[in-house]
């Protein structure tokens, strides 16, 4: 005796939209792809950002601070850096955001303060037209975050 099995659905059908649905899948990901964060930035301190490309990724650059005393915008040393080898580089053209990779409506990657001389886990959110909130978090025992928000400079 032979049992022949009724499948409900047709095999070649589902294989079909197996194959569809993971082809058109990037493209999907790439509609909710984080928000473009490029352009020039003044943070709260008075510092001017701006993100463009670096290869594949956008990243953040000094191009403005008002210098401390003593120091001219092309002099000023990036003097508390906790990696004592850095102490002498410029901070003018310093890159402070790096590493940023698209993770829904942000970027994720490393941001450095170089008031405080250390680098952080950063989180990067458009919040508007003309703002960005930037997020940085270091571990100590437990994540320790403070946000920012940077001003679009026209």
């Amino acid at each position: 005796m032979t049992v022949h099995l009724r499948l409900p659905f047709n095999l070649f059908a589902a294989k079909t939209l197996v194959l569809t649905t993971v082809l058109l899948l990037p493209a999907g990901l790439q509609a909710v792809a984080a928000p473009d964060i490029t352009g020039t930035w003044r943070t709260p301190a008075g510092a001017v950002i701006e993100i463009a490309g670096c290869g594949k990724e956008p990243c953040g650059r000094i191009v403005d601070f008002k210098p401390p005393a003593g120091y001219t915008l092309q002099s000023t040393p990036d003097a508390n850096n906790r990696d004592q080898s850095k102490r002498t580089r410029k901070v003018l053209g310093l890159t402070v955001l790096w590493r940023l990779k698209p993770q829904q409506s942000s970027w994720k990657g490393r941001v450095y303060d170089p008031r405080r001389g250390f680098s952080a886990n950063a989180k990067v959110k458009r919040t508007g037209s003309s703002t960005l909130e930037v997020q940085g978090c270091v571990r100590v025992v437990f994540n320790v975050c403070e946000k920012e928000t940077w001003r679009k400079v026209n």
